[in-house]
This record gives C-alpha cells, structure tokens and sequence, in this order.
C-alpha cells in the first residue's frame, strides 16, 4: 500500500511567483574541498532558473523544465546552448520541493512506479520502480519521509548497490510549502570510491521581496556563441 502524503499548495497553487535564494556547495573529491557560492532566481510557472555563479568563477546559467539552457562566460563574453533532460531545471534540488512535490519528488513524472511502502520506526519508506528506458542509470529508488517531508533518496541499481544517496535536512517555509535549507549527496563512484556534496541554502526570498536585478540578468546580443 502506498501511503499519499499531503502538504499546503506552496507556489505551484499560485500563478505567477518568484524566489531567490544563496547557495554554498561543498564538494569533497579525492581529498580535495571545492566551494562554491551562487544566487538563484526561480520563476513559476514557467519554471526557469537563472543561476550567477559567483566563486570561485563568475559564469551565468540558464534553464527551464525542458532541458534547454544557455551557460555564459562574462569574462570572455561567450554563450553556449545545451538541450538535454539533464539540464532541465526540474533536476534543481530544490525545484520539487518549491513546486510542492514532496511525495515523490517528481519521481511520477519520470516514468517511476511506486511499487510499495513500509513503516519503520516512524518514518514511511516507499519504493519506486524505474521505467526501463532508465534502467541503465537506476533500477529503483527509495524515498524515506518523516512527519510528511522527505528526508532521503536512496538510488539502487540492477546490482543492488546503492549509487546515490541524498539527505535533505533543516527545513524552513518558503512560500507556503516546506524547502530543505541542506542537501548532502553521497555519489558513489565505485564501492570504494565516493565524491560528497553538500549544498547550503539561505537568504530565501519570495514575491516583491526578490531582487529584480537577479531576475533581470541576460546575456548580451553580442555574446560569441561556442559549442
């Protein structure tokens, strides 16, 4: 039995919204600390994503839910075009969660299929199936939630092993719905090898309180396009 979990609307009930936010990702690799900070800018419905990078390189990336995305370079005043689902702004860690699709953090509209749930110490854990043109990268993928907010992704493969692990933590209210303000990825590159993000979120802001500047960037006419 899948058990549904229900939530206030957030901002997918509304029909025009905006939210911006800072991020800080740590990234730990081979030993090795990268820190990055950004600005984030969401638009919805529409569902666009302007991000500046600000450190340690200053560069413009732009997406939208269908997986098209422009990346500018300001110091050498170059754009380049990508279309792909995987530079879709769906993938953002906190798009679902503004977007009030904590039940399965978009999992349905993937293709998944959830195929059941338990109950363990509290917390409900929820299993969902792959659909197989997605087979080659997860055969499945569990969903922990407490108190209604999901608190853990764990991506598995056809071998069993577990590629991926996504923690969401600290969550705060952000129009309406509940947002974690830390995501921790573990990626497992090999059973023994393993790369750790950890995304912090703070400074969230929504309506008339956003920035316009942040929402107004573009990329200039005369950007030379590179492939």
């Amino acid at each position: 039995m899948v058990v549904l979990l229900m939530l206030p609307c957030g901002i997918q009930g509304q029909s025009s919204s905006k939210v911006s936010v800072e991020s800080v990702t740590e990234t730990l690799q081979n030993g090795k600390l990268i820190t990055i900070k950004a600005s984030h800018y969401f638009e919805f419905p529409g569902g666009r994503i302007i991000t500046w990078n600000l450190s340690p390189e200053r560069f413009m990336y732009v997406s939208n839910p269908f997986g098209e995305a422009r990346i500018y370079d300001p110091v050498k005043n170059t754009v380049t075009y990508r279309k792909d689902p995987t530079f879709s702004s769906k993938n953002h860690s906190l798009y679902q969660f503004l977007t009030n699709q904590h039940y399965d953090l978009g999992l349905q509209e993937l293709g998944f299929r959830a195929t059941g749930s338990r109950e363990e110490n509290g917390l409900t854990i929820t299993t969902w199936q792959a659909p197989s043109a997605l087979m080659h990268q997860v055969n499945r993928i569990e969903l922990v939630h407490e108190e209604l907010l999901p608190i853990y992704a764990g991506y598995i493969n056809t071998k069993g092993e577990t590629t991926l692990k996504i923690y969401y933590s600290d969550f705060v209210s952000v129009a309406g719905t509940m947002v974690p303000s830390r995501v921790t990825e573990i990626i497992f590159m090999t059973p023994e090898d393993s790369t750790i993000r950890r995304s912090t979120y703070t400074h969230f802001r929504t309506g008339k309180a956003t920035p316009p500047e942040g929402f107004n960037l573009t990329i200039p006419s005369d950007a030379k396009v590179v492939q």
